[in-house]
């Protein structure tokens, strides 16, 4: 048995049948919003997919070494994405600070843009196109 993430999907199941039963049976949680619902069991299935997770408040600021580990980049990465202006930092120097809901905005953009380059590809793909064929990405 492997394990890809940081618990086993046995484990996760458990995790979200024990949420389940006190999010609807474990007594009055009317007050749990839907929001709240869901970022619970989305931390669940991050923790089964991946090595592990980092949950900040929206206000929290980042170094730019923490901003590179969350989105899985060097720390010079960043710091160029800072110079081109594609990432928003706070400080100056070697002192940037990047709010952690910049970095999420950068990470969403940067996924949008993947699956778009994806699709491009994908689409110039044909039953047609021979296995040694060059496709052009750029």
């Amino acid at each position: 048995m492997s394990v890809t993430g940081a618990i086993a999907h046995e484990e996760a199941q458990r995790l979200r049948s024990a949420l389940q039963d006190v999010l609807t049976t474990g007594g009055d949680h009317s007050e749990t919003t839907d929001a709240a619902r869901t970022a619970l069991f989305r931390v669940v299935e991050v923790l089964e997919s991946s090595g592990g997770a980092i949950v900040l408040p929206l206000d929290a600021f980042m170094s730019t070494q923490q901003a590179a580990e969350s989105i899985g980049v060097s720390r010079m990465t960043v710091v160029r994405l800072i110079d081109r202006g594609e990432l928003v930092a706070e400080g100056g120097g070697v002192h940037r600070r990047i709010a952690a809901t910049e970095v999420d905005r950068y990470r969403e953009a940067s996924a949008t843009r993947r699956r778009a380059a994806l699709r491009a590809l994908a689409g110039e793909i044909t039953d047609d196109t021979g296995p040694d064929q060059v496709i052009s990405t750029r």
